[in-house]
């Protein structure tokens, strides 16, 4: 009857609506999809006002959803529903309210709003500005990820660069988009040629750009650039087709590009400007390689300046295209050579022998003359340490950077003066991690260059037969020299980091909080501490690198002691810093904070490393005990001093290790199921001998919750209250504990562990860590009687 199935249907809407209100996200997001199924299938037989308030709850509710999954849903069922020409009318009033999801935090939605864009352009009585507003448009274009950007560009590119109107309209209708939002149209550019427009027009459109750039039109710096960045992507797009290249090459003659840099005001236009010239490789550009060699020579302050970062890489790739980088690799290794020998007149650093001696190194050959009255950096005038410092930071910095490309890369590793770069490097590596606390202005950036470096040349040699110098190697000796290489600059690292240690700890143990540097100025501890932490972090890093590669022959375990006395000692220093009240600034702690994610974990895939490759009777497992003890400590000590927040960013690190933390921890007591006894000793000495914190910490936080229960009267024994409120840590064991259900042998481990940590406790009278312990232990028991087990 009619009655009955209106009454159906109307219990049915009012369960879609419950459904797409529901407290579980993934429940959420197959109703919104449901929802919107059925009003594209059912539309005809579903009353108008159960629709326009059933759309209206999902385009107002579901579109600020705070799950992205359920506005990626919303956005999509919106895609589906408007299959159904129907449901046109009532949309073109609603679609303007999905329109910020342009401006989400997730690239999924961003996406999916663009493919709704797309979609309605193609349907006559739709406008896609009205959903998204155009200049809100060119905006996400200018700044958004390439994904968005390219799908943004196949919108716009009926209306500012149509293939069926004249090539002149085209381009004019380009330049005005360009004018209008200068980066915008760089970007629209940038993917042109991707959505379709052809390489005759957009030749055209290069120089259309190209004459406006040189013309007397007043433009400003920014459309300057707007309209250098766009030629030089087109460039870039159009210099793969042969003939379009020679087209090019002609083009930029007569001295263009040297007025074009003349005329470029900033930094990323003059890198644009470079970039052109890679691409195209015409024949006068002697003028700009000057510029280059100058730009890369005069590199102080290089890590912060981003703009000078990329002019700098745009230098790279024309003078390698210029065939000018041999040069350019010899004047940077004279100038880290000056800065190395500073090293050790200023600090008595030992200079290594060199092998390859300057006057045997072959001249570098250029396909293009360079003038031989540039000179270095700084001339005739004498130059101070810093000074020397700061540039060849510059340079290890650029360093760092061209060992990632792989054109680069075979230049440096075939070049004459890699031998002598690689020892400066070694050089002010040394004096950079050992005087890091007393002299503020020292860097990472040597550090990451000289270990970028051993990291590539031992991967060089595993590939070729021959080694850097060309003479010829059998198998064995080659890999001889390969383990030589990596194990060495491995262990000069080290040995330096323990000289750094050393002198840390004793400084750390005065009271002031300011420390006098070489110079005269006064660093303080906490920016100390964020350029000690970094360059540890830097150590740790290749330590991991080398061992996953196979790089890393005869250290692991000094690599796992290493890596524990660096996180006892940040554990230290939270400690004394918090007695301190130090005052951090926010990018310093952000910094600190940083670095010690990154190297917790580090620290669990160099546990999971070393625990996939050592036997049962491997030494190494007393120090993959140790270093799991670290960790956890690491996070309660974090939790303690730095508060709840940042222990929630490293347990976030560390819950996709849980097993190789686990089974590193339980490794020792799990070894042979008759000695039970053997190994609870074992356990005992191993907490004996280091005491971590943890245990008595998961313990008191254990009575806390008892004593707040009212389960029993307890003492209090909490000598922080503080300590009371590790909640994140606390979870963060739970979330353990549940993972040890069903696997008894890493359970009775674990259990070992902390009932050991009791006995520990009461020897040392530190009764909280008993009764805790104990709960967890006699939680244990009663389960596995629960379970009919003994």
């Amino acid at each position: 009857m009619k009655e009955v199935k209106d009454t159906l249907l109307d219990k049915q809407f009012f369960l879609m609506e419950r459904l797409i209100m529901d407290d579980c996200p993934d429940v959420r997001v197959i109703a919104v999809e449901g929802c919107f199924r059925v009003l594209h299938l059912f539309w005809e037989i579903i009353p108008s006002s159960t629709i326009t308030k059933l759309l209206t709850k999902l385009f107002d509710d579901m579109s600020h959803d705070i799950c992205n999954e359920v506005r990626l849903s919303t956005v999509n069922g919106i895609i589906y529903l408007l299959g159904n020409p129907q449901s046109h009318e009532i949309l073109k009033v609603l679609l303007p309210r999905v329109g910020h999801l342009i401006l989400d935090s997730a690239l999924s939605s961003r996406a999916a709003v663009m493919d709704l864009l797309l979609l309605i352009r193609d349907i006559r009585s739709f406008q896609f500005n009205k959903v998204v507003d155009l200049d809100v448009l060119l905006s996400t274009l200018a700044n958004d990820h390439s994904q968005v950007a390219q799908k943004i560009t196949r919108l716009l590119i009926p209306s500012y660069f149509p293939s069926k109107v004249s090539i002149e309209e085209a381009c004019n209708r380009c330049v005005t988009l360009i004018k209008r939002s200068p980066m915008a149209g760089a970007r629209f550019c940038e993917f042109a040629m991707l959505e379709g427009a052809s390489p005759k027009s957009l030749m055209e459109l290069v120089r259309v750009l190209i004459s406006l750039v040189l013309s007397n039109e007043k433009l400003h710096a920014d459309q300057i650039e707007g309209l250098l960045i766009a030629a030089a992507s087109l460039c870039n797009h159009l210099a793969s087709e042969p003939c379009c290249k020679n087209a090019l090459k002609e083009f930029f003659t007569g001295g263009k590009v040297k007025c074009l840099f003349a005329v470029a005001s900033n930094g990323h236009a003059q890198s644009s400007v470079l970039n052109i010239c890679s691409a195209v490789s015409p024949d006068d550009v002697a003028g700009l390689v000057e510029e280059c060699m100058s730009l890369v020579t005069n590199c102080r302050g290089l890590p912060k300046d981003v703009e000078m970062q990329a002019k700098v890489r745009s230098a790279h790739r024309l003078l390698l295209s210029c065939g000018a980088f041999d040069e350019m690799f010899d004047s940077l290794t004279g100038l880290l050579q000056k800065a190395a020998y500073h090293c050790h007149v200023k600090f008595g650093i030992e200079i290594p022998k060199q092998i390859v001696s300057p006057g045997k190194r072959k001249k570098c050959k250029s396909s293009v003359k360079i003038s031989s009255k540039r000179k270095h950096v700084g001339g005739r005038n004498p130059t101070t340490f810093e000074d020397d410092y700061s540039i060849a930071v510059g340079i290890a910095c650029q360093i760092k950077d061209l060992v990632v490309s792989e054109d680069s890369r075979e230049a440096i590793l075939g070049s004459q003066a890699l031998e002598l770069s690689f020892l400066a490097l070694k050089v002010i590596s040394e004096v950079s991690i050992e005087h890091c606390i007393s002299c503020e202005y020292m860097d990472t950036s040597p550090v990451l260059a000289y270990s970028g470096l051993a990291l590539h040349m031992s991967l060089q040699n595993t590939n070729i037969s021959t080694n850097d110098y060309g003479s010829k190697k059998s198998e064995g000796t080659e890999s001889s020299i390969l383990e030589t290489v990596m194990d060495q600059t491995v262990d000069h690292l080290l040995n330096c980091i323990d000289k750094l240690l050393r002198e840390v700890n004793i400084g750390e143990t005065q009271a002031d909080t300011s420390i006098s540097n070489d110079d005269g100025s006064i660093s303080t501890k906490e920016r100390s501490m964020s350029n000690k932490v970094k360059m540890l972090t830097a150590v740790l890093k290749l330590i991991v690198d080398s061992i996953a590669m196979g790089l890393l022959s005869c250290i692991h375990g000094r690599c796992l002691n290493f890596t524990s006395a660096y996180l006892k000692h940040i554990i230290f220093a939270l400690e004394h810093q918090s007695s301190e009240k130090l005052q951090f600034k926010e990018d310093e702690l952000k910094d600190i904070f940083l670095c010690l994610k990154s190297s917790f974990s580090y620290a669990a895939k160099l546990l999971n490393l070393i625990l996939c490759d050592t036997s049962e009777s491997s030494p190494l497992l007393q120090e993959a005990f140790d270093l799991v003890n670290d960790m956890l400590d690491l996070i309660t000590s974090i939790e303690l001093h730095l508060g709840s927040i940042f222990a929630a960013g490293l347990v976030a690190s560390a819950k996709s290790w849980l097993p190789d933390l686990i089974l590193a921890l339980g490794y020792l007591c799990m070894l042979k199921d008759t000695q039970v006894a053997s190994t609870y000793i074992t356990a005992l000495d191993c907490i004996k001998a280091g005491y971590p914190s943890w245990p008595i910490i998961l313990a008191k936080t254990e009575l806390h919750e008892i004593r707040e229960a009212n389960v029993e009267e307890v003492d209090d024994i909490f000598s922080k209250p503080e300590e009371e409120e590790l909640c994140v840590f606390k979870k963060f064991m739970g979330t353990i504990v549940s993972l040890l259900k069903g696997k008894f042998k890493i359970l009775d481990a674990i259990g070992v562990i902390l009932l050991t940590g009791s006995v520990v406790g009461l020897e040392r009278k530190d009764f909280g860590s008993r009764v805790g312990t104990s709960t967890f232990c006699l939680c244990e028991v009663s389960w596995r009687r629960r379970q009919g087990m003994e």
